[in-house]
């Protein structure tokens, strides 16, 4: 190419592959591409043809989102989505009135009811603490639980729910948990008679919006900012392991779980944290196997038994036998603790990879399958 320098920041330009995202039968679909791509990250992108030759040049422009972080945020932009929804503005901007329309017909496809014709709509913000209630033709009330990176906690989906009964008891309730990053789990957030809104559900909501002539930019930058998350999850897919970062990771434990019933979550620790996954062993009740981002622990509980070191010493020796036997590739760790959980044996090369060096899940659920 004839410029090697990025003409947004001056740094060097490197070949590198982008990606982007679109919608195909209501499937998200990630689209990967050569590109020239600024080495310091300052947001410049030259898209390259098979003849190295560029095909469009994008600066990324600055995006509201990127500031606007807070669950609050958020719970305006729900809001503000959610009005346009009203009749009255059906001629100011069709295709926002359209896809408001979507987005709410999506929270009753949820709870597996068909949406009706919009005729009011009410919206509250903090009602009861719940972070948004939307009141639809008088006798819906959905109400939306905002999470970023927080999760729910004690009782407090019950609680919006009974302030609402008691508000209108009359109200048909849609209860909503509405997640932008992602969690292990929404077992309690079901248990509450809540439905999980996840990115993966509004991505389609915001793309159809935007192939339907949606111009609005504070709904554009909503769109990239969620498209921007959701190819940091999935990255997993086109980056060596090497370069992951804990987006990755969580993109590659969610993936791992569709053939394991594990949990994973950030475990903080004085080195920095890691990313864990972890779940039941075929090894034995007493043990469990974790992984560490690139490495694979099997742990025990020791609790507060007297002789921990005892114990650590006959389930590593039994492990290891097991290991010997099944050639499972487990190892003594370097070093060895006497807390309450504890490592006794470990793998660093679990991970399977395919031909172009990305990993293969699949391959890599099958194997973990065998601890």
């Amino acid at each position: 190419m004839e410029n090697e320098t990025c003409p947004k920041c001056g740094s060097e330009l490197v070949e590198d592959a982008w990606e982007d995202l679109s919608l195909q039968n209501s499937n998200i679909i990630i689209d990967t591409y050569p590109a020239y791509v600024c080495k310091n990250h300052c947001g410049y992108v030259e898209k390259i043809n098979s003849t190295n030759e560029s095909l469009h040049d994008h600066v990324e422009k600055p995006n509201l989102f990127t500031y606007a972080t807070r669950e609050l945020s958020q719970d305006a932009f729900l809001c503000w989505l959610m009005a346009w929804a009203d009749p009255v503005f059906q001629k100011t901007d069709a295709p926002l009135h359209r896809a408001a329309i979507n987005f709410i017909s999506a929270i009753f496809n949820k709870h597996a009811q068909d949406a009706p014709e919009i005729e009011t709509i009410k919206i509250k913000r903090q009602h009861e603490d719940l972070d948004v209630l939307a009141i639809i033709n008088q006798n819906y009330a959905i109400l939306i639980e905002d999470k970023i990176k927080t999760k729910n906690h004690s009782r407090q989906l019950y609680r919006y729910r009974e302030a609402i009964e008691k508000y209108n008891p009359d109200l048909i309730q849609l209860p909503i948990y509405y997640k932008t990053y992602d969690q292990s789990h929404y077992r309690s957030v079901i248990k509450a008679g809540y439905a999980p809104f996840t990115r993966k559900d509004m991505l389609p909501v915001l793309i159809q919006g935007k192939e339907d002539d949606v111009t609005n930019p504070i709904f554009l930058d909503y769109l990239r900012h969620l498209k921007k998350l959701e190819l940091a999850v999935s990255a997993y897919l086109t980056k060596p392991v090497s370069e992951w970062d804990g987006r990755c990771w969580e993109g590659f434990y969610q993936a791992l779980q569709k053939d394991i019933d594990g949990n994973w979550k950030y475990v903080h620790n004085k080195s920095g944290g890691f990313q864990a996954f972890w779940w039941s062993s075929n090894l034995g009740d007493e043990f469990y196997p974790q992984l560490e981002q690139d490495k694979l622990c099997i742990k025990i509980k020791a609790g507060n038994s007297d002789n921990k070191r005892q114990l650590r010493k006959e389930r590593m020796k039994q492990v290891l036998q097991l290991s010997d036997e099944k050639e499972l590739n487990l190892k003594r760790p370097s070093r060895l603790g006497t807390g309450k959980t504890m490592t006794f044996a470990e793998n660093s090369d679990y991970m399977q990879f395919k031909a172009d060096g990305m990993v293969d899940v699949e391959g890599t659920a099958e194997w973990l399958k065998r601890y």
